[in-house]
């Protein structure tokens, strides 16, 4: 079994651990944010708990692109553009953690993006992101310690759950006013792609309630949103030249990741 370990994850999770220490003017314990050293050693322990967990002989170390280039703010300019300011320490922790386990990245794609790529038989994610849902095959989950086999057809549900709800911490909007009650009953009319891909263009077609009046939208922005919360799967890209190649229902997706990254 290989191990793809969401890097990105695990290591501003070290970050951000805290760790307890006395306060020797009031002599009482205080928790506080870890040193690098003591990032390291929790990240070190972290990475050591998944790969025994999985009863893994490989594991590979996935990080996004330690310059942050992503294909989807060429594709959509306003995406992840509300994020925070990552820790002090990430940037230290990060080239360390890419030096010791030969962190596996790719331009232009996210951690996400390149564990879908290299997911497959005998492989198993490690991602508490619930983007990680769209890719088929097995998946562990540390934030909640559960275990998950993806069936294609589950994989796609969640995607286009993804498309219609958006994701307001990656920036996009999904189907504005539809929510995740709306969205189930829309994808509620079909059981497999071919049949909630139309569903899914109708929806974003009808005509906004009151509420959302000043924000139509139609099956172009269904198309913008799909490709914004499709997590890249194996044999959709090119590590060489940067090709990447799906289908949305009708549609076929190709563009270059390398050249869209920003």
């Amino acid at each position: 079994m290989r191990a793809l370990l969401d890097g990105d994850e695990f290591i501003y999770k070290a970050c951000v651990s805290k760790v307890e220490e006395v306060n020797w003017d009031t002599g009482e314990s205080e928790s506080v944010l870890p040193t690098l050293r003591q990032a390291k050693r929790k990240l070190v322990d972290t990475v050591d708990y998944w790969v025994r967990t999985t009863e893994a002989d490989q594991m590979v170390f996935v990080v996004s692109p330690p310059e942050r280039g992503l294909f989807r703010r060429g594709l959509f300019p306003g995406y992840k553009s509300g994020r925070n300011e990552k820790p002090e320490i990430y940037s230290e922790l990060e080239a360390w953690a890419i030096d010791r386990w030969d962190g596996k990245w790719y331009p232009g794609l996210e951690a996400d993006d390149t564990m879908g790529v290299l997911a497959g038989k005998g492989t198993i994610i490690v991602s508490s992101d619930k983007d990680m849902k769209t890719v088929p095959g097995r998946l562990a989950i540390p934030k909640s310690g559960k275990f998950m086999t993806i069936t294609q057809d589950r994989a796609d549900h969640w995607w286009m759950m993804q498309t219609l709800m958006g994701d307001s911490t990656d920036g996009f909007a999904g189907c504005i006013g539809c929510g995740p009650k709306g969205a189930e009953e829309v994808l509620l009319n079909g059981t497999n792609m071919a049949e909630w891909w139309p569903e899914v263009e109708r929806r974003f077609e009808l005509p906004k309630t009151p509420k959302y009046r000043d924000f139509p939208q139609s099956a172009k922005d269904a198309l913008t949103q799909a490709q914004l919360s499709r997590i890249l799967r194996p044999n959709e890209y090119d590590p060489k030249g940067g090709g990447v190649f799906y289908r949305i229902g009708k549609h076929d997706i190709s563009f270059n990741a390398h050249t869209l990254a920003r």
